[in-house]
């Protein structure tokens, strides 16, 4: 048995079609979501940023216009105080910073807070601004950890409780030996520095809609297929049995077209096929008469050469007719479509054709089961198998299969055929040997049969001389 993958389907096909189509268009919104959230969150970055700086500039302004020696005096009082939004030291060499790695965010940053900076401040002076994690941050001249000094002093300015974001630090020198420490943390929702747009939760709501998406629409198609699947059984028992249902009309309104297109074909075929069987009826009845009464006006003639010659004709006609009527009874779809093994098929043949198992050698595959009219199927078969016991003596049956079709191959040692010949062996009445009994017709009516059954046969020469005549069935049949 062929395995037949989800994929083939129409319903998951449509589905998986869908699937990539939302998908992509999530991605494709969200994308362009994602450009205009971020040019946004860059200028709101921007002006957070260049207010903080105005800030820092005018703290440092404001300690500037100081004496010296009051400096450290606010500084003081101001952390007892709990600070303000800066973390603010004054120190006598500049504090070594352990940076961040480089962003763009960051480096847009650092140029917003350097040239506020250099515009509000006087006298262009040296700064040093960059970003540091809490856990590297160092202050005073003896280079402290931040943990180290009182809560009070920096849980303000630098504190977010369980986040650790990262610390601006910017240091100006006011004077010679004289630098100006602030550190400070930018303001929400600029914590971070970098945004992230697309979290874990945002991924997972995105795939769980695209599932619910792809289970949605896979029930829908597979709702709206069940016609066309009606429909498909319907034709197939067509080449099964002579009378089908008629289908019932349902899904969208094309389809529903084509089911009552259908049932109109059916309707005509089933009347075609009464008025043949009228035809034939009436001609086997007509014909029977006057040639039953040729053979006693034969048998009726004095002169003996006369009477031979007219009742050879006779019982040629009569056999003719006999074969047209035995050629369509053969082919008709009365059977109903059944599981044939085709090796227990021939060798039951073989049983009565070659009693003595002597003249048919039969090899075969384990699995070579179709589905098919037995009888139909037999007696193509022993068409086939009774041609080469009498024209080339011996059979030899070979049952294999491929990926696509079963093939059955019946080869005999009869003399060669020409291929004008080999052509026209298929066509009724036309015998290669007129001196073996038979009528022609029997490899046509097993060419009729394998048709019916969506097969075919095909006839050609063997190395030896002898015809090979091969039946292929669809796996669609197995």
């Amino acid at each position: 048995m062929r395995i037949r993958l989800p994929l083939q389907s129409l319903a998951m096909r449509t589905s998986l079609f869908l699937l990539v189509v939302i998908v992509s268009a999530q991605i494709l919104a969200g994308l362009i979501w994602y450009q205009h959230a971020s040019d946004k969150d860059k200028t709101g970055l921007i002006t957070t940023v260049r207010s903080l700086a105005m800030s820092a500039s005018s703290t440092i302004s404001f300690f500037q216009t100081l004496p010296a020696e009051y400096r450290h005096l606010v500084l003081n009082q101001l952390r007892n105080m709990g600070g303000t939004r800066f973390f603010v030291s004054l120190n006598n060499h500049p504090i070594t910073v352990d940076v961040l790695p480089q962003s763009a965010r960051k480096t847009l940053v650092i140029n917003e807070v350097t040239s506020v900076l250099n515009r509000e401040l006087t006298g262009s002076p040296t700064m040093l601004v960059d970003f540091t994690r809490r856990d590297d941050l160092r202050v005073f001249n003896n280079e402290l950890p931040i943990d180290e000094l009182p809560m009070l002093w920096a849980h303000y300015s630098l504190s977010y409780g369980d986040l650790n974001p990262p610390i601006l630090v910017m240091q100006v020198e006011v004077a010679q030996n004289e630098w100006f420490y602030l550190a400070a943390v930018l303001p929400a929702p600029y914590i971070h520095l970098e945004t992230s747009y697309f979290a874990l939760r945002e991924w997972f709501t995105l795939l769980l809609s695209a599932l619910l998406l792809l289970v949605c629409t896979w029930l829908v198609v597979r709702r709206e297929i069940r016609p066309i699947r009606e429909l498909a059984k319907a034709a197939t028992l067509m080449s099964s049995r002579l009378k089908v249902p008629q289908v019932k009309e349902a899904g969208s309104t094309e389809l529903k077209a084509a089911i009552r297109a259908f049932n109109k074909m059916n309707r005509r075929i089933d009347s075609h096929i009464k008025e043949r069987e009228m035809l034939f009826s009436a001609i086997s009845h007509d014909l029977k008469t006057p040639i039953a009464c040729l053979k006693l006006r034969a048998d009726m003639l004095d002169d003996e050469i006369e009477r031979e010659r007219f009742s050879k004709i006779a019982n040629d006609l009569d056999l003719m007719v006999k074969g047209a009527l035995q050629c369509i009874k053969a082919t008709d779809i009365h059977e109903e479509i059944e599981s044939v093994d085709l090796s227990k098929l021939v060798e039951h043949i073989a049983s009565g054709l070659d009693p003595d198992g002597s003249r048919i050698e039969l090899e075969s595959e384990e699995e070579c089961t179709i589905s098919g009219k037995p009888l139909a199927l037999k007696r193509c078969l022993q068409n086939l198998i009774d041609n080469a016991l009498k024209y080339g003596q011996r059979a030899l049956v070979r049952i294999h299969s491929d990926s696509d079709h079963l093939y059955v191959t019946v080869e005999d040692n009869g003399a060669g055929l020409s291929e004008l010949q080999l052509e026209r062996l298929c066509e009724p009445y036309f015998r290669a040997d007129t001196l073996t009994e038979g009528n022609g017709l029997g490899l046509t009516i097993s060419q009729s049969i394998v048709k019916a059954h969506g097969g075919e046969l095909k006839l050609r020469l063997s190395m030896r001389g002898g015809l090979i005549a091969t039946l292929s069935f669809p796996r669609e049949m197995l």
